[in-house]
């Protein structure tokens, strides 16, 4: 414990008073566009390489981290994916610090983190801050520094990131692995209105859908669909995407509170193993904003999603749309109680067809489950940054 006091008397000390060599650096903008969570959620980060026109060595990665919790934060680079050999940036509000470490064997000198030399401090718009119970950590870094792992412009950077327990500098309380490429940062996607106008009856009055379409003012890819599917029984919630109004080929979304997930899954022939569904791969699952809740009686479901993914379904934000809806007969995902199609334009006011209806004409199967232990692990922000959900 004293060689992590005398680590953290190191970092109070080691300040920012390193000569930097390089030209003047460039500026971060005022929002970072790439947003990826980490830490399931209870820490967010905020980045944004920016390029130099000049010079490869003066480009920079503007940073910002946002926990949940009031501890030190670490961010660190690691092209092996392990802490010994990584670079860190370790921000400590106790201290009121942003420093550059190098993480350490040497456990019992100095604790998991040796700051770097007075020389390699060249951090730059540094600050952390504390209220309310979260913590919020700000700097910029140049991305290639002499004697220090690199951070690519283009290409897979493998990260690490740490939280502590307390402001007090020490073991992580909790700490992970994860990859960015910064070429694959796209605008962030329009935002979803505060009320969906197109409303659309289903399953004689039992199931309504409310629409929007948002379409992106810069790339059609980024255009977004926003959805609440509001059902007056306790059960699954289904919305597919089908060009020919089948089943078997189509895109679906459903809203599963067995499991408190609303996840992409593609139609299958092979009932017999895995249900009428099987979940779409994780790199798939980039639905935003999803929901699903269940009260007095009733399920609502809340989701957004690209209008245009590759390998999937296409939406139309012009044109005729054919969609499937289904609702399970309970929470347990299986075979539907009701199902139907029905066209959307959404260039034109809602005027769906008559939703159809499949009925049993004999005893229903018995549920078939999907075999479901747990929700996919979500891909690190691929597309930017997630929407505002509707009210």
């Amino acid at each position: 414990m004293k060689a992590l006091h005398k680590a953290a008397l190191l970092l109070a000390t080691h300040l920012s008073s390193c000569h930097h060599v390089m030209a003047a650096a460039l500026d971060c903008p005022s929002e970072l566009t790439q947003v990826t969570s980490l830490n399931d959620g209870a820490l967010t980060l905020f980045t944004e390489v920016v390029v130099s026109p000049t010079s490869d060595s003066e480009s920079i990665l503007c940073a910002r981290l946002e926990s949940d919790s009031e501890s030190w934060v670490g961010f660190g680079i690691s092209p092996t994916g392990m802490m010994y050999g990584a670079n860190f940036v370790l921000a400590n509000a106790g201290y009121d610090s942003v420093q550059k470490y190098n993480s350490t064997l040497d456990v019992t000198k100095q604790g998991p983190f040796a700051p770097m030399e007075d020389d390699h401090q060249t951090l730059m718009n540094t600050k952390v801050t504390q209220e309310d119970g979260k913590t919020v950590v700000s700097f910029s870094k140049y991305l290639k520094e002499e004697g220090e792992n690199n951070i690519l412009a283009e290409g897979e950077n493998t990260f690490l990131w740490a939280v502590g327990s307390s402001n007090a500098p020490g073991y992580h309380a909790a700490r992970g692995e994860f990859t960015l490429d910064f070429t694959a940062t796209a605008p962030a996607p329009p935002d979803c209105p505060s009320e969906l106008t197109q409303v659309t009856p289903l399953n004689n009055g039992a199931l309504t859908l409310y629409t929007e379409v948002v379409v992106s003012p810069t790339s059609d890819s980024e255009s977004i669909l926003c959805v609440r599917l509001e059902s007056d029984s306790e059960s699954w919630v289904g919305f597919g995407i089908s060009p020919t109004g089948l089943m078997f080929g189509a895109n679906s979304i459903l809203g599963l509170p067995e499991y408190g997930s609303v996840m992409k899954f593609n139609s299958t022939l092979d009932v017999t193993k895995q249900g009428p569904f099987a979940p779409m791969e994780d790199d798939h699952q980039t639905l935003m904003n999803t929901k699903v809740t269940q009260e007095d009686g009733k399920t609502v479901v809340s989701f957004s999603k690209y209008l245009k993914e590759e390998g999937e379904n296409n939406i139309l934000a012009e044109g005729e749309n054919t969609f499937l809806w289904a609702v399970g007969s309970s929470n347990a995902p299986g075979y539907h109680a009701a199902r139907g199609e029905f066209t959307l334009d959404f260039k034109k006011a809602p005027a769906p067809t008559p939703p159809t209806t499949s009925a049993p004409t004999s005893a229903p199967t018995p549920e078939t489950p999907i075999p479901i232990t747990s929700a996919p692990t979500l891909p690190s922000g691929s597309k930017g940054a997630a929407l505002d959900c509707p009210s």
